[in-house]
Parts: structure tokens; C-alpha cells; sequence
């Protein structure tokens, strides 16, 4: 079983991977716009919009992504889609390591930079090492998609990083092998897979470790690290970009106080409010975005995770009545807060 996330530790995903799924439907002939309109997004906003998507969002994408395509292995497909920049600067490091063991140690420190989902942990032993995806939020439904999705990108990335594919690699899944076990077999050639392991686990002996990059360069991957450091630094720090801190008091809210105001936010992080606003605007962000965002993965939490009534979610919420609430989930999902309940737990 995954851990069951608390809303106060929402995950956070990068929008490329949104954008980049919207193009793999496109390309397979699915519904992009229905796939969109049931996670309550449109393809002009996501375009355009830079900040991290809630993963209560992603994950009504996949689902409704799936259900579009037909394609329940889609993941595995998005996976091996992504192109190494789609990674951003974490992709530019893992990419000019001077080897496979380089650029793995480079994606365990540094994947938190893209996603909250999944934390890796590369542990090295006499004979080679592991490179280990450990579930850090809960992945409901939307599961297997992820799963499927570091499956399928781990081995682009290894196989961008040294020029070919890894043969005799042995790759563990957490779940019961599917009808579509072809689509894993097909990239995993010479290889061994084992369903129904405790975690998703990549085991790679010692030649393959010391793989050589075919774009290894010193001084970029230099350059590149010590950016992914600053980044990672700053969030740690919490001290990170106005939205994240902005977010992070928002969600420190307790019902049924009302949530802080934009005067009380700037308040708390001693500046005008003006300024307040001027960094969020630089961030693409704004304070209502950001309310907005924490009341739509709070709601969802609540719809799946406790029994409390659609009229107690929305006092807690902090909206004047249900109507209004019912109207404003509506408006997000497409659905009524019923049946948004009942989709999340089926």
C-alpha cells in the first residue's frame, strides 16, 4: 500500500509532464480537450502556466487520459516520450555525467526538483547498486500510471545516457503483472522482470555503472549541478519561491478560521502588499491562484479521504454555503461534489 498523504503535504508536479501527456493523446488520435475538461484544465492555461500542478489534478488527467486512449500501459508510452530536457536543469546534469553511476546518483538527489511523488535512493553494493523509487505522497488511482511512467522514463534515460540499451538489467515492479506484460517485456530486452516486488527497483551491475556517457562534459554538468544545488537549497531552506511560501501558509490554516488574506500574507512575510503582488505576477502566479490551488486539493482530499458531508467540507473550506461550493467544484472538475466523491473512490 502507498502512504495516505495528508492535504497539508500535497504533491507537486512539473506541468511539462502534463503538456507532454496532452501530446502523446494528440498524437494517438484520443480526446486531448475531454481529458483536459475532466481535470478541470484547459490546454490554454497549461501552455502557458509555469507553476506546479497539485497532483490531485494530474492524477484526473491520467485517469481520464487512459479512459480517452484505450491504453491502460499509456504511462510506459509517456515515459519513453520523455526527451531528456523535458527533465529541465536536472536533465542537463544527468546528461553531461561523466558515467551511468554519475548521472543515477544525479537523479536520486536531485528528481524533488520535478516531482513530490516518488523519492529515489541509489544504494550501492560490491556487485553494483540499486536505484530504488520510494512512494513518498499517495498515488490513488493514478498508481500504476505513475509507476509506469518512472518505468518507462528510467529506461529512456539510461539508454539517452550511455548510447544503447542496458542489456541483462533487472527490473522489479510493486504490483501483479498486468494483460499488457508485453509492453514491459518489449524494454527490458535480455533482462529480467519481477512483479510483485515492494518497490520499484532498478538493479544495475558494476559494467553498467561505470557506462561512460557518450555526452559526458565536466564543466556543463558542473555548471548544471551547482544550479540544481541553489534550487534544491533554497526549497529545503524554505525559503523557496513566493508562491511555495505564500502556499505553505495558506495551507496552515485551521478551520473554520478563514484563510489569510493577501494583507495578512504580505504581513506575515514583511513586505506591501504591492510587492507582495509584483513577486507572485513574476512567478505567474497571484494570491487568488494560489487559494484557489489549496482549496481545490484540500476539497478532493476530503472528498476521498473522510466521510464528512458535502455541507461540512465546504464550512471547512471556508465557503459561505454549499451552493456556492457545489457551483465552484463544479466549475474545477466538471463535476458536483457527489459525484467527484464517488469517481475518486471508484
Amino acid at each position: 500500500m502507498s502512504p495516505q498523504q495528508n492535504p497539508t503535504q500535497a504533491a507537486k508536479v512539473h506541468p511539462t509532464y502534463a503538456r507532454l501527456l496532452c501530446m502523446l493523446l494528440r498524437g494517438l488520435g484520443a480526446d486531448m480537450e475531454l481529458a483536459l475538461a475532466e481535470a478541470g484544465l484547459s490546454w490554454e492555461g497549461l501552455a502557458t502556466e509555469e507553476k506546479m500542478l497539485d497532483f490531485a489534478v494530474v492524477q484526473l488527467l491520467a485517469q481520464a487520459a487512459i479512459a480517452s486512449s484505450g491504453r491502460p500501459w499509456l504511462g510506459i508510452e509517456l515515459g519513453q516520450m520523455a526527451h531528456i530536457s523535458t527533465h529541465g536543469g536536472v536533465g542537463s546534469a544527468v546528461v553531461a555525467s561523466r558515467d551511468l553511476r554519475q548521472a543515477l546518483a544525479t537523479v536520486a538527489r536531485f528528481s524533488s526538483l520535478r516531482n513530490d511523488l516518488l523519492r529515489f535512493e541509489l544504494t550501492e553494493h560490491a556487485d553494483g547498486a540499486v536505484l530504488h523509487a520510494h512512494e513518498s505522497a499517495d498515488l490513488g488511482a493514478a498508481r500504476g500510471f505513475v509507476l509506469d511512467t518512472v518505468f518507462g522514463t528510467a529506461l529512456r534515460l539510461m539508454e539517452t545516457v550511455v548510447g544503447h540499451r542496458l542489456r541483462g538489467l533487472r527490473v522489479e515492479l510493486p504490483f501483479a503483472p498486468p494483460a499488457w506484460c508485453e509492453q514491459y517485456e518489449r524494454l527490458v530486452e535480455g533482462g529480467v522482470l519481477a512483479f510483485g516486488a515492494p518497490l520499484l527497483a532498478f538493479h544495475l551491475d558494476a559494467g553498467m555503472l561505470a557506462s561512460p556517457c557518450i555526452t559526458a562534459n565536466a564543466r556543463a554538468f558542473e555548471a548544471a549541478r551547482e544550479d540544481c544545488e541553489r534550487e534544491l537549497a533554497l526549497t529545503a531552506g524554505g525559503i523557496g519561491p513566493w508562491s511555495q511560501r505564500l502556499r505553505q501558509l495558506l495551507l496552515q490554516r485551521r478551520a473554520p478560521e478563514p484563510y489569510p488574506t493577501a494583507l495578512a500574507l504580505a504581513s506575515a512575510c514583511h513586505v506591501s502588499v504591492r510587492t507582495l503582488i509584483r513577486r507572485l505576477r513574476a512567478e505567474g502566479s497571484s494570491y487568488q491562484a494560489l487559494l484557489d490551488g489549496v482549496r481545490q486539493e484540500q476539497a478532493l482530499w476530503q472528498l476521498r479521504h473522510t466521510q464528512n458531508s458535502v455541507e461540512e467540507i465546504a464550512a471547512q473550506l471556508g465557503f459561505e454555503d454549499t451552493s456556492n461550493f457545489s457551483r465552484t467544484v463544479r466549475r474545477w472538475f466538471g463535476q458536483t461534489p457527489s459525484g467527484l466523491r464517488e469517481r475518486l473512490r471508484a
